[in-house]
């Protein structure tokens, strides 16, 4: 068994982001695209915070996000050994969470079966805060702890922290053949 996995083994607790680590993101405007199947031509962004409601509002925001096979498998792995599941996410409102919720019970089979297992934050950089927060409550150690996101900096703070703490890039290639 190789060293990542012996310390997967000792996990009990399992934190990943949601945009571009549970889910590519596949965001679609509402006009009809002459190439596109989807609902529109694919969108990146929003210009401030109140398109981004409006598009939150008219659209199922995460409804064409997919999940990435890897990160499947990794999950199907960590729940058949007992590791209690947790999706973290910037959320700016209440229709931007609730899909991200939904379009996560729909992709991962058996988790995300209550609110509380996808975690909002207000910003990104309070993840490991929250997360030691929680470890805390539940006596739960850092090295009991894996974090799965695609931001470098709360990728090394958790590191820091004694969490198993893997970018999403490196989640993808060494989960890839993972056997759930």
């Amino acid at each position: 068994m190789s060293v990542m996995m012996d310390k997967v083994e000792k996990i009990r607790y399992a934190f990943l982001d949601v945009d571009n680590t549970l889910l590519y993101l596949k965001m679609y405007s509402n006009e009809a695209g002459e190439n596109d199947k989807q609902s529109g031509k694919r969108i990146v962004g929003q210009a401030d915070y109140l398109d981004w409601l409006r598009y939150n509002i008219n659209n199922n925001a995460y409804i064409h996000c997919e999940a990435p096979e890897p990160i499947q498998k990794l999950l199907l792995y960590l729940k058949k050994r007992g590791v209690k599941i947790f999706g973290l996410s910037e959320c700016s409102n209440s229709f931007e969470y609730n899909a991200k919720f939904n379009r996560l019970r729909e992709c991962y089979e058996g988790n995300f079966l209550h609110h509380g297992d996808l975690i909002s934050i207000d910003d990104r950089h309070k993840k490991i805060t929250i997360i030691k927060m929680i470890a805390e409550r539940d006596g739960i150690d850092p090295e009991e702890i894996m974090f799965v996101d695609d931001a470098y900096t709360e990728v090394m703070e958790a590191f820091q922290e004694g969490i198993l703490a893997i970018h999403t890039t490196e989640a993808l290639i060494r989960f890839a053949n993972l056997e759930p």
